[in-house]
């Protein structure tokens, strides 16, 4: 990092937490407002519920908490953890397999350590954000494995997309909705924190089937 932007990094890390906390207030508030006006119109009414203005009502409310979530995702977990001080050496191994054992039901992993310095609760809730998200837009019986290649540790997902107009473009998206209409923010949250730590995570077509790839470097420094 150039020298003048290290002042730019440093603002930015101390305020993150503080700044979700205010741009999600205001939103909080709206969302709020917005039920009093929802029982306000019911009262005012003599007849059955508006089902449109329902309808309207309800998008607005999943907007909101939407924006609520990105304030969340990109303003903590693009800035280091609070309270856990530097990053230490961890086993990413070990954090794959104990996240998968929630979120899918095999995962082909591979023998021995792979170690990296980093901070450990956040890898461990980049590969959960990754199984969960993987679980959104692959149909269940997807494929699991881990290995490790050119001095990254690497997890893989393959299977069927779970909808026809899949389109591998918007599922990292902090604005991807999943196919039941649900804003759905897991990949598009493990792709920061893993870019955070030198890593990335990545999406391509294979025929018919669609392959997530989630890496990390290896390394002690």
């Amino acid at each position: 990092m150039q020298r003048w932007l290290e002042d730019y990094a440093a603002v930015a890390f101390s305020r993150a937490g503080d700044t979700a906390h205010d741009l999600k207030t205001p939103l909080n508030i709206a969302v709020l407002n917005l039920e009093l006006l929802r029982m306000r119109l019911r009262k005012l009414s003599d007849g059955p519920p508006d089902e449109r203005l329902e309808q309207y009502a309800r998008s607005i409310e999943i907007e909101l908490r939407r924006m609520a979530d990105i304030f969340d995702a990109y303003f903590i977990f693009s800035t280091p953890p609070k309270g856990e001080g530097d990053p230490q050496l961890i086993d990413l191994v070990a954090l794959c397999d104990d996240a998968a054992t929630t979120t899918v039901t095999a995962l082909d992993a591979v023998a021995g350590p792979a170690t990296t310095v980093a901070h450990e609760g956040r890898i461990r809730q980049a590969f959960r954000l990754f199984f969960a998200g993987v679980q959104k837009v692959l149909k269940s019986g997807f494929l699991s494995s881990t290995a490790v290649r050119d001095g990254q540790f690497v997890v893989r997902a393959r299977g069927t997309p779970a909808t026809e107009d899949f389109e591998i473009s918007k599922i990292f998206k902090f604005y991807y909705t999943d196919a039941l209409g649900n804003p759905e923010l897991s990949l598009a949250t493990a792709r920061l924190i893993a870019e955070t730590y030198g890593g990335r995570l990545s999406a391509r077509l294979d025929e018919q089937q669609a392959v997530l790839e989630l890496s990390l470097p290896l390394g002690e420094e």
